[in-house]
């Protein structure tokens, strides 16, 4: 059988490019994105990649630590099921090895297989809480960004927004845009460019800003579309 990516419409493949586009060039991006990365800001700049200590195989305590600092919060009921039931450990542990060593924009069809074991399991865990304050989709995604930093896109409704993808309802399908605009010549270029316009925006401020492309793409929609979004 021959597995292929998702399919998503043109016109929305577009659009995502072109909002990026007018994110990463924008004039009031470096400032927004260095913000981000001070560490005497409350943002949650590298610390939500950075924190330690470190598990490639498990999800820890330090790791959902680290996913609250993207102001998410993890039901109590699945704080237990991830870290105290032994089962779900090791499946989760299971699915962490099966990833692909790639990033978003080297995968293939046959690793978005895999990319969706493991969030689906890490969201049916969140889900099984059954409360309110639970948001399966939005945690999974910054815990699966959290265990692999250049793999999954921090999917939230600010950005899903902003892109003009919240409609697909899909993860893979937010993936598959995601892979698109990091392939993109021109938005690769703005990307490697903004780690030192940012610094110059700050300059005096020792930021602590990730050298990872999908980290920085993260950071600057969130902010630029966060600010969008409240019409500043």
């Amino acid at each position: 059988m021959i597995v292929d990516f998702p399919s998503v419409d043109t016109k929305i493949q577009t659009q995502a490019r072109d909002q990026a586009l007018r994110a990463l060039s924008h004039e009031s991006t470096a400032e927004k994105v260095g913000k981000f990365y001070d560490p005497e800001s409350n943002f949650a700049g590298s610390t939500f990649t950075q924190l330690g200590p470190r598990d490639s195989d498990a999800v820890t305590a330090v790791d959902l630590l680290a996913t609250g600092t993207l102001s998410v919060t993890i039901p109590p009921r699945a704080v237990r099921r991830i870290l105290e039931d032994a089962e779900t450990q090791r499946e989760l542990s299971r699915l962490l090895s099966a990833l692909p060593p790639v990033k978003l924009e080297s995968t293939t069809p046959a690793d978005f297989a895999s990319m969706c074991e493991f969030y689906d399991l890490v969201k049916a865990s969140l889900a099984r809480a059954d409360t309110a304050s639970s948001n399966p989709w939005v945690t999974a995604s910054k815990i699966t960004a959290r265990k692999r930093p250049e793999l999954y896109p921090v999917r939230d409704r600010v950005v899903c927004k902003y892109l003009g993808i919240q409609n697909l309802n899909d993860r893979e399908k937010d993936w598959y845009v995601f892979r698109k605009l990091l392939r993109d010549q021109e938005i690769q270029g703005l990307l490697s460019e903004l780690p030192d316009l940012a610094r110059e925006a700050h300059e005096g401020t020792p930021l602590s800003i990730e050298a990872e492309p999908l980290r920085l793409l993260d950071a600057a929609l969130w902010r630029f579309g966060g600010d969008e979004n409240r019409g500043m």
